[in-house]
């Protein structure tokens, strides 16, 4: 996932359009927070498809 620079200054310009200034500090922290725990899910998920491609049997190896 690419992001250039435009978009997220076009993002960030919207956002202060919608959020009041004093609000961002908690806002970013939230984001910070959701933004952690789903590259935690993400990388736990990979983890355990990892595990279950190496516990699984090869099908080729079982014809023989």
């Amino acid at each position: 996932m690419n992001i250039s620079i435009s978009e997220v200054i076009v993002v960030l310009l919207i956002a202060l359009l919608v959020i009041k200034p004093e609000d961002m500090p908690g806002i970013a922290h939230k984001l910070g927070v959701v933004t952690r725990k789903i590259r935690h899910m993400i990388a736990s998920f990979k983890k355990d498809m990892g595990d279950f491609i190496d516990i699984t049997p090869d099908k080729n190896n079982e014809r023989k």
